[in-house]
């Protein structure tokens, strides 16, 4: 991980706990101690974060403000954390899945930490684009010449992405040739989830698209959400990394599920 990105996730750590040790550091971004206590002083020169006896907590004029409207937030760390682990997998199993898309077809992209590095292979496409994802949706309205659209509802700001609870939601209007979905996890029973709010909306893109095709790094397989989203008679098409054991690669296959690791 880059220093600039070690540092942006000590800030959301922060902001989210207030302090955080030295310690909870080092687990959480898989850095040594030295290095954790070097990213601290530095944002301390920039007077982001006052340093405290075993770690930090944010400057005074970095906290964020009281409000009695407290935004909305799933039970996942921020994408800003997400999206930087395991990148090299992440981002080579979005330039597999970018490379399934012809010119003028109509996808969908469901927003997460996979997902998310699929704009990135997307610049060069004439697609249209449903997202729920306001991190994918800004990307391609900058970078390309893709049409995009915006699913409507409740910003959850820290996992940017966009919510809708209720009937009307704009998927249904929409048929897609292929969509996109990162999991939790991926088990016996297929691919899994932990919120119900993002699994409705998933659900509802899987019902409007022909192929699903699920983004899965090799470290999904080793873990699963308790919610089921879909059985594998749903997925057309899982990606993955070459880390994927003998015993997923033969679950996922047995139920005649096209596999493509990278």
């Amino acid at each position: 991980m880059l220093e600039r990105e070690r540092q942006v996730m000590i800030l959301s750590q922060l902001k989210q706990k207030g302090f955080i040790t030295v310690k909870e550091l080092v687990k959480v971004l898989d850095a040594s101690e030295a290095t954790i206590r070097r990213d601290l002083g530095l944002l301390a020169k920039e007077n982001l974060v006052l340093r405290i006896h075993g770690g930090a907590e944010l400057a005074p004029l970095n906290l964020p403000s009281q409000s009695l409207h407290v935004p909305p937030k799933l039970a996942e760390p921020p994408l800003e954390y997400r999206k930087v682990q395991m990148l090299a997998q992440k981002k080579a199993i979005a330039a597999a899945a970018a490379k399934l898309i012809g010119d003028e077809e109509t996808i969908m992209i469901d927003g997460g930490s996979t997902t998310f590095w699929m704009a990135e292979f997307l610049t060069s496409h004439h697609a249209q684009v449903i997202t729920n994802s306001f991190a994918i949706a800004a990307h391609l309205l900058r970078h390309s010449q893709n049409t995009v659209i915006c699913a409507g509802g409740v910003v959850y700001p820290s996992s940017e992405i966009i919510l809708n609870p209720f009937e009307n939601n704009i998927f249904k209007h929409y048929r897609a040739t292929k969509v996109f979905l990162g999991v939790r996890g991926i088990d016996e029973r297929g691919a899994t989830n932990s919120e119900p709010v993002l699994i409705q909306t998933e659900r509802e893109m899987i019902k409007q698209g022909k192929e699903l095709i699920v983004l899965a790094d090799s470290s999904k397989f080793e873990s699963a959400g308790p919610l089921l989203l879909c059985g594998f008679d749903k997925i057309h098409t899982v990606i993955t990394d070459s880390g994927l054991s003998e015993a997923s690669r033969i679950m996922v296959e047995r139920n005649h599920v096209r596999l493509i690791i990278v």
